[in-house]
């Protein structure tokens, strides 16, 4: 079986490995010039990081295990990690249970009340007794009005933007949940990071790829996917690259991608895929002279910042691994159509510089020695109440045509972890393994 996998990001990786495993011939191509979609990594330092932000938790059983069949398991490191939130003005550490406890903008009561809540919902697991709520609605009836104006209202507006009152408490249900795996007892929490960053687990699977004869074809977007008696023949790359034929293709690109490239798919998958809304990500990451904070990741309770989040990795990941380095993910979640993405990065960091400041009053742009600038416009999936029934099926409706992207991953939130899930569950199902 000849089969086209679209995408290299964690999912299409996974997806061609598997795949080529069972002895299959498997062609993959990545629109850019590189593999790892959000977790693609740039260097630093003469190291390398990631665009986006981010590590793994205890409870991240899928990636782990690859990790452990490429041998890089040891490669993991284990690191408690230092949260933070910011709330009028001041950084209250949040790394631990007890912090909360000490948490004085909640009155004593509302703390215990909101520490209870935490516990439930770490520890429950019926996902669909949330479903059809909004975390809008849930949080203030069971954890107080204070909590939610305090703590969670401007992070889902941060996150969300204006659709904030319509995220279902599922999606609030699986953050706290899937947190809670990643802490023994009252400690803090231990995340885990690969030395050398995630780029040692994108270049071991695409070496496994193509040590078992996958082609991997880089800076070759599919212009469209090509049909012949109501079955996808081939990929057209533009102009005269027409690629065929494949008896299977597997899309891990975005829905709204998935919707150009196959213009034929029936009406009622077409009506799922146009339900699926997304909030765009735009990732600065400085390079600074000195730290911001002591804080690994600050979350910003203040509906006036114009970020969300403040990740200073080499408060997790030493400087020193950096040739000493200091480096800041400012984060936001945005509408894809936000005036910020048409603001020069200058711009962009003078319009930040109020909110850092909030973080630290001595900061000043010249701190920065150097700036990156990211952007994903289909970063984030907006789960509303009802969402399960609006998940469009890996299989489509043309016979030998697949979709796995991260608006299929339910109950949990999107993540390398269920990116590899992903690309292992829909490999299975062209195996004729499940349905």
């Amino acid at each position: 079986m000849k089969v086209a996998v679209i995408g290299g990001g964690f999912a299409g990786l996974t997806a061609a490995y598997e795949l080529l495993k069972a002895g299959q011939e498997v062609d993959l191509y990545e629109a850019s010039s590189q593999l790892g979609g959000q977790a693609r990594t740039f260097p630093v330092g003469g190291t390398r990081l990631e665009a986006f932000y981010h590590h793994l938790f205890l409870s991240d059983r899928d990636i782990l295990s690859l990790a452990e069949e490429l041998g890089l398991r040891g490669r993991i490191s284990w690191i408690p990690s230092r949260v933070g939130f910011l709330y009028q003005g001041r950084i209250y550490p949040f790394t631990t249970p007890l912090d909360l406890l000490r948490f004085r903008p909640l009155h004593p009561l509302n703390r215990l009340r909101l520490g209870l809540i935490i516990f439930f919902l770490q520890h429950y697991r019926n996902w669909r007794r949330f479903e059809e709520v909004t975390a809008d609605a849930w949080i203030p009836r069971w954890a107080g009005r204070q909590a939610y104006e305090v703590l969670w209202r401007s992070l889902l507006l941060g996150k969300f933007g204006q659709a904030y009152d319509q995220v279902s408490m599922t999606w609030f249900w699986g953050k706290v949940h899937l947190r809670g795996g990643s802490r023994r007892g009252l400690g803090a929490e231990r995340l885990g990071y690969p030395q050398g960053s995630f780029q040692v687990l994108i270049d071991a699977l695409a070496g496994e790829i193509r040590n078992r004869g996958g082609k991997i074809y880089l800076e070759t977007p599919v212009k469209l996917l090509m049909v012949e008696g109501w079955r996808v023949w081939g990929v057209f790359l533009g102009g005269e690259r027409r690629v065929g034929p494949y008896d299977v293709v597997i899309a891990t690109v975005p829905s709204t991608t998935f919707r150009t490239i196959a213009p034929f798919l029936s009406r009622e998958y077409g009506n799922l895929l146009r339900q699926q809304r997304y909030q765009a990500a735009l990732c600065l990451v400085l390079q600074m002279r000195r730290p911001l904070s002591s804080i690994y990741w600050l979350n910003i309770s203040d509906r006036e910042s114009p970020f969300v989040g403040a990740i200073e990795h080499t408060n997790y990941i030493p400087p020193e691994v950096y040739g000493g380095r200091h480096l800041l993910y400012v984060t936001n979640y945005l509408a894809p159509d936000h005036p910020y993405f048409s603001l020069s990065t200058e711009e962009l960091l003078r319009t930040y510089l109020p909110g850092l400041q909030r973080i630290n009053p001595e900061f000043t742009l010249d701190w920065i020695e150097e700036c990156w600038r990211f952007e994903e416009k289909a970063a984030q999936p907006i789960i509303t109440p009802g969402y399960s029934q609006r998940i469009p099926p890996h299989r489509t409706s043309v016979p030998n045509l697949y979709l796995a992207n991260t608006t299929q991953i339910f109950p949990e939130d999107r993540g390398t972890n269920y990116s590899v899930r992903l690309g292992r569950k829909v490999a299975h199902l062209v195996l004729g393994g499940g349905r």
